[in-house]
């Protein structure tokens, strides 16, 4: 079975929002991707 593989870029500001968001908050690594990349999608929409 051959393996997939996925490419994510990921500028800086959301890289540096991770790290707080790892500080404040206690949470799993899945949740805490979807919820940054929510809020990113949030911001670039206005």
């Amino acid at each position: 079975m051959g393996k997939k593989v996925m490419s994510v870029t990921i500028d800086k500001q959301i890289l540096e929002d991770w790290k707080r968001y790892i500080e404040k908050e206690c949470i799993n690594s899945s949740k805490l991707i979807e919820k940054m990349l929510e809020e990113y999608l949030k911001k670039r929409g206005k």
